[in-house]
C-alpha cells in the first residue's frame, strides 16, 4: 500500500474520532443544562399603600398672648417694680413714674373747683334775690341776666370737676399695674429713664395657651393647604411631645427668606414647653398609592427603572419596566408597572435573564 494512502486513512480516523468526541461532549453538556435546578431566589410580594410624606422645620415655643405695658403719658420712671422673669398678678404694680407734675396738676383742678363752686353760690343767691324782688324793684332784665350768670356758673363747676376727674385719672395713670397674669418676659424701660406715652415700659406673656412658631416656605403651606395637623417635639428631649394645628398663618411672607410665619396652636402643651424653647414640628402629607420596594431590586433596562418578577404559571422570571416616584435611602417607590401581589425579585437580579426557571426561598414576603 502506497504510503501517502497509509497517511491520509490515519487522519479521516483521527477525524471520525474528533467528531465523536465532540458530539458526545455537546450530548452530555446539553443533559447537565437540562438537568440544572432552578435558580433560588428571594422575593417580596407587591403592595400599594398610601404612601405618606413627612417635612419637619424648627420652631420655638411662644406665649400665644403677650402683652406690652406701658404709661397712657410719658414721664420719668421712678421705681420699676418687676424684672425679666418675675410672676405678676391683675393688679401687680409693675412701675411709677414722677408724680409731681400731676400732683401739682390734681392741686390746681381741685383750687379752680372750689373757686367754681363758690362762684356758683354767689351767682344762685343773686338769681333767687332777683326773682323774689321781681316785679316789684327787679325789671325782667335784671332777672334773666341774674339767671344767665347762675347758669354760666353751673357750667364752670361742671368744667372744673371734668378737670379734676382727668387730673386725678393722670396722676392714678402714673403707676402702672398690670391687668392679666403672667411672666415678665422683657423690660424696655430703667429707673431714671424718660419714656414717651405708649413705649414699652414691660412685657408680659399669659401662662395660658402657648404657640409653636415656625417659619414655613410657601410651597409646604401649598401642599397642606394651611389645615395641616403638626406633631411637636422638643429638640433636647424627642421625648416630650405635643400635638397642634395651625392657627394662623401671616398674610406677607420674610422678606429676606421669603417665608411665611405659622402659628401651631398646642394642645395641652407640657411644662417643659417653656417660652423660647426650640422644637422640632413634623407635618404628615398625603401622597399616591405607591409599593415601597428595596434599592437591591432595582435593575436597568436601556437606562430606565425596571424590576424581575416571577411568573405564578411557571415561575420563570420576567423583567418588567416601572415609574419610580421617589428613591429614599435603602428604598424605592413605585407607582406603575406592578400591580398589587406580583412577586418581585429582591436579591441577585444582576444574574437573572428573561424565562430562567427559579425557586423561591424560605423567607420570601407573599
Amino acid at each position: 500500500m502506497p504510503l501517502h494512502f497509509r497517511k491520509s486513512k490515519h487522519k479521516a480516523i483521527v477525524f471520525a474520532a474528533m467528531l465523536a468526541s465532540a458530539a458526545l461532549a455537546g450530548c452530555q453538556g446539553g443533559e447537565e443544562a437540562e438537568e440544572l435546578p432552578p435558580r433560588p431566589v428571594k422575593a417580596q410580594a407587591v403592595s400599594f399603600n398610601a404612601e405618606d410624606t413627612f417635612g419637619s422645620l424648627v420652631g420655638e415655643i411662644q406665649p400665644r398672648v403677650e402683652t406690652s405695658f406701658g404709661f397712657r403719658q410719658g414721664g420719668e420712671i421712678r421705681e420699676r417694680d418687676v424684672d425679666v422673669g418675675d410672676l405678676v398678678d391683675v393688679g401687680t404694680v409693675i412701675a411709677r413714674l414722677d408724680p409731681e407734675d400731676a400732683q401739682d396738676a390734681l392741686r390746681k383742678a381741685e383750687a379752680n373747683l372750689f373757686s367754681a363752686q363758690s362762684s356758683l353760690e354767689n351767682a344762685v343767691t343773686e338769681r333767687n334775690r332777683a326773682q323774689q324782688l321781681y316785679p316789684r324793684t327787679t325789671t325782667r332784665q335784671q332777672l334773666d341776666a341774674a339767671i344767665a350768670r347762675a347758669d354760666i356758673a353751673q357750667a364752670g363747676v361742671d368744667a372744673a370737676q371734668a378737670a379734676l376727674r382727668i387730673a386725678q385719672t393722670n396722676l392714678d395713670n402714673r403707676v402702672l399695674k398690670a391687668n392679666a397674669a403672667g411672666i415678665v418676659t422683657a423690660i424696655g424701660g430703667e429707673v431714671g429713664q424718660v419714656v414717651g406715652g405708649g413705649q414699652m415700659v414691660v412685657r408680659v406673656a399669659q401662662l395660658g395657651p402657648r404657640d409653636a412658631v415656625f417659619q414655613v416656605p410657601e410651597a409646604t403651606i401649598q401642599a397642606t393647604g394651611g389645615q395641616a395637623n403638626v406633631n411637636v417635639q422638643l429638640l433636647s428631649n424627642a421625648e416630650i411631645k405635643a400635638a397642634g394645628t395651625v392657627r394662623e398663618i401671616s398674610p406677607t411672607a420674610n422678606p429676606v427668606t421669603r417665608n411665611f410665619t405659622v402659628r401651631v396652636g398646642l394642645d395641652n402643651a407640657p411644662e417643659a414647653f417653656r417660652f423660647g424653647s426650640a422644637v422640632r414640628g413634623t407635618i404628615q402629607i398625603g401622597g399616591v398609592p405607591a409599593a415601597r420596594l428595596p434599592m437591591t431590586a432595582l435593575f436597568n433596562q436601556n437606562n430606565q427603572p425596571a424590576v424581575w418578577i416571577v411568573d405564578p404559571a411557571d415561575s420563570t422570571t420576567k423583567l418588567v419596566p416601572v415609574e419610580v416616584h421617589r428613591f429614599d435611602a435603602q428604598d424605592f417607590l413605585v407607582t406603575k408597572g406592578l400591580s398589587s401581589g406580583d412577586q418581585v425579585v429582591i436579591a441577585g437580579v444582576q444574574q437573572l435573564r428573561p424565562g430562567m426557571p427559579v425557586r423561591l426561598l424560605e423567607g420570601s414576603a407573599q
